[in-house]
């Protein structure tokens, strides 16, 4: 009997032990959450924010949001097979968000094949005059653009501005009624562990409708290169919602019901889907460059013309610098401002107009921030001494369309060569003037296998004569035959070093 009571008794105190802790926690939690949602409700933000986070605050946010989320349709027609087939569709941004699925067919002159491309993606509206944003990749070269909204109302759309480096796209529609336009936040003051919502239309699944999931902030400002310039890279929103074929273009949404990213890419670990690891373009990127796609389609950036790296503790002692901290020039391109300015490889930049440059990501940022013609007084280390250096900036190069020609490459001993012209070597961030003869694709067996030439080589000189295309490669080649092997310099930014030397048996 003493036992049982002793039982009970533990009971009760366990029991009353616990509603303290409930009550502590609700004091604890839940009011400070309410109080920050009252310190926040002057912010134009759904209503679903206004109590805190709760069981129902993604449904109130989701209905809030859902009706100024769009499907994006595009279609294009491309008379040649898109230059990412000769590497089996290793293109950026279709292994982030998957394959156009094209429709093939013969011109009737014969020889020539015509495609049409589709692909699918999201957006969502900014305002009630029928702006919405998107990703660049998404309406990249597109001939026709839908957007289709949850209630299955369509409008053709009209392309108004993209940004490669950003990978942010503009549209605008002739809406016949109101719109929902999504508040935008300021991603400057999102944190990690925080609560996001991404929502879109995953694999164009059938019934139409926006999807919509939820993850937290993995990691704030993850450098990704976006555009077709090296050096270039935007600090991208990590995030564990996840986010799928489609869901490109699309907004990540905080708690208060404001767009914090546009949802751009996904690390899948050679799946076609979501493995946990998404990034979003932060919304306060989007926002700078907006004023400038709306008036002139485009964006207009300062440039230096200079290849810049992090600098490592390692180097950072051979100059004598207590930290870590600043850009180190790797390279200077011919002609740019900066050579003109008498920039030179090996300079570590640690100041910007009195501003403190932590690493090369900061020192792109604001020089891309600024305006051609604009002068920057760049501080640095040259070997054991500082100098003051100015800029005078040039204009961001604009991504370079690749021109019409034979793209089909041509044969020889075992691999497929094509010219390496500078639009190819620039949309392949490769270095700018590097020129060649690229390596398309390699035969088992062959020579050029049995060499240790692989797809993606480009080939820039023979015997020490430079080539500067598949025809001064034959014409190379030609010339070595009598010796039955040829030796070849070869670059590949996959190396170590990027550039190596091999020899060729001319069978």
């Amino acid at each position: 009997m003493r036992t049982r009571t002793l039982t009970v008794a533990s009971f009760f105190s366990v029991a009353m032990a616990a509603s303290l802790l409930a009550a502590l926690y609700t004091t604890q939690v839940r009011r400070p959450e309410a109080a920050r949602a009252a310190e926040t409700a002057v912010q134009p933000a759904p209503r679903a924010a206004a109590a805190g986070m709760g069981l129902e605050t993604f449904r109130d946010i989701a209905r809030a949001t859902n009706p100024g989320v769009v499907n994006i349709n595009t279609s294009k027609t491309v008379r040649r097979p898109a230059f990412h087939d000769f590497f089996g569709g290793d293109d950026m941004m279709e292994r982030f968000f998957g394959q156009p699925a094209p429709d093939q067919e013969r011109s009737p002159q014969g020889g020539e094949r015509r495609q049409t491309q589709r692909s699918l993606g999201s957006g969502f509206v900014i305002d009630k005059d029928g702006y919405i944003l998107t990703n660049r990749h998404v309406i990249e070269g597109a001939d026709k653009v839908q957007v289709t909204f949850p209630g299955g109302k369509r409008y053709d759309a009209k392309i108004v501005g993209r940004d490669a480096r950003t990978d942010v796209g503009l549209l605008k529609i002739e809406a016949d009624g109101p719109l929902t336009a999504l508040p935008l936040g300021d991603s400057d003051k999102t944190e990690v562990g925080e609560w996001v919502m991404a929502v879109g239309n995953p694999f164009d699944l059938p019934g139409g409708g926006n999807s919509v999931t939820v993850g937290v902030v993995s990691f704030v400002g993850r450098d990704l290169p976006l555009g077709s310039v090296r050096g270039t890279s935007v600090g991208m929103i990590q995030t564990d919602a996840a986010i799928n074929p489609g869901n490109s273009g699309g907004p990540l949404i905080n708690t208060r019901g404001e767009v914090v990213g546009i949802n751009t890419l996904i690390v899948t670990g050679g799946a076609q889907a979501n493995a946990g690891v998404g990034f979003s373009v932060p919304i306060n990127v989007a926002k700078e460059i907006l004023p400038q796609l709306r008036e002139k389609g485009k964006v207009v950036r300062g440039w230096m013309g200079v290849n810049i790296q992090p600098l490592t503790e390692d180097v950072a002692g051979t100059y004598g610098l207590a930290e870590a901290k600043g850009a180190m020039v790797s390279a200077v391109t011919a002609g740019s401002p900066a050579e003109k300015a008498g920039l030179q490889p090996e300079d570590v930049i640690f100041s910007a107009d009195g501003r403190s440059i932590q690493d090369n990501s900061d020192l792109s940022r604001y020089i891309s921030s600024k305006s051609p013609g604009t002068v920057v007084k760049l501080e640095l280390v040259r070997g054991k001494d500082r100098k003051t250096v100015s800029v005078t900036l040039g204009t961001f190069p604009d991504e370079t369309v690749e021109p019409a020609g034979d793209e089909s490459g041509r044969a020889s001993l075992g691999m497929t060569l094509r010219d390496l012209t500078a639009a190819v070597a620039e949309r392949l961030e490769l270095p700018r003037g590097l020129r060649g003869a690229m390596v398309t694709d390699v035969e088992a067996g062959e020579a050029a296998e049995d060499a240790g030439l692989v797809r993606g080589d480009v080939i820039v000189s023979v015997n020490g004569e430079p080539v500067d295309g598949v025809d001064a490669f034959d014409r190379a080649i030609a010339a070595a035959r009598p010796a039955a092997r040829a030796r070849l310099r070869v670059y590949n930014p996959q190396g170590a070093g990027g550039y190596r030397v091999v020899g060729l048996r001319l069978k």
